[in-house]
């Protein structure tokens, strides 16, 4: 059980300081509303560093702050690679990692920094996704997808918004820079070995650059999973992550099912049991929680897509491991 948060006893207390670290890629305009959302933090104060890695060759143009450093990284492999590169331009007590498209409510400092300074069992806090004002069905609905599991210790967290020590940061060596994607899954599944990931819904952020439609969540889902098979290397796989990683080849042997039924039709209902199961399971989980503002129809929809985009990905990943 976490201790209610209290503003009087924090700010009696050492204020330890705080690094930034924000790879970025592309979408400038989302970079600068993140980094805005920073300089508005009512702890701003304990804010050291803002240190952006970024892979364009351009130069950036974001408003200027004697805490902001830009660092230019075209050759950096990795989002992980940038993010380690960030790290050891700085010197804070703790490093917050960012996605360069998060805005951060006003207190998201303030309250994540009391959870793990007042809770010696918790050793990385993450904070709930809000969707934005106007936010459509497919972002609602993965804003949902995201809060299944507020106020308690947790498996992993994505690398969206993350709050740790920096000194716990180098004992597990950083992020893993032979990966792609799945880089936040390794990384915080590590830290877990030290104590918990905690996350919380005392304060939110807004996922700026969140899928708007099924389509990107299509191609988005094919990416991120590529990667799956080779984040198992080197690591204990705990019994929680063994659906995510056989249920794309569960619907690969369904599609296959599906194809051979035009010479054995014997195969269909059998092919098309496989294929409904699981989706109908994890659509009934979603449209449980209370959180979830759309249809049970939408969100068959929307696993349905989904899983088949992690099929792709994850099969089309094993050229990775096959060529290593």
């Amino acid at each position: 059980m976490t201790e209610a948060f209290n503003p009087d006893r924090a700010a009696a207390q050492h204020a330890p300081s705080v690094a930034f670290v924000i790879p970025h890629m592309g979408r400038p305009e989302l970079l600068q509303q993140t980094i805005e959302s920073i300089l508005a933090q009512s702890a701003f104060a304990q804010v050291e560093q803002i240190v952006v890695v970024t892979k364009n060759t351009e130069p950036l143009q974001l408003t200027s702050h004697a805490k902001l450093t830009l660092v230019y990284a075209a050759d950096a492999n990795t989002i992980s690679a940038q993010r380690n590169i960030g790290v050891r331009l700085t010197h804070s007590d703790y490093v917050a990692f960012l996605d360069a498209d998060i805005q951060l409510a006003p207190d998201w400092l303030a309250v994540c920094l009391n959870l793990i300074e007042n809770n010696s069992a918790i050793k990385l806090v993450s904070a709930q996704q809000k969707a934005a004002a106007k936010a459509g069905r497919i972002e609602r609905l993965r804003t949902a997808l995201s809060n299944t599991s507020l106020d308690q210790a947790v498996a992993f967290l994505p690398g969206r918004n993350l709050l740790l020590k920096r000194s716990l940061h180098d004992e597990i060596g950083g992020f893993p820079e032979h990966l792609q994607t799945c880089e936040d899954y390794f990384y915080t599944e590590k830290v877990s070995q030290h104590g918990q990931l905690f996350y919380t819904s005392r304060t939110d952020y807004i996922h700026l650059g969140e899928d708007k439609s099924l389509k990107q969540t299509f191609q988005k889902e094919i990416w991120r999973s590529e990667y799956n098979l080779r984040s198992v290397s080197g690591r204990t796989v705990p019994l929680r992550e063994w659906p995510s990683i056989l249920l794309p080849f569960w619907f690969f042997i369904a599609l296959l099912a599906t194809l051979c039924s035009v010479l054995w039709p014997a195969l269909l209902l059998p092919a098309l049991i496989m294929f409904i199961a699981p989706v109908a399971a994890y659509s009934l989980r979603l449209y449980q929680q209370p959180s979830h503002t759309v249809s049970l129809a939408y969100i068959v929809v929307f696993y349905s897509i989904y899983f088949i985009a992690r099929t792709i990905g994850t099969v089309s990943g094993l050229r990775f491991i096959v060529l290593r």
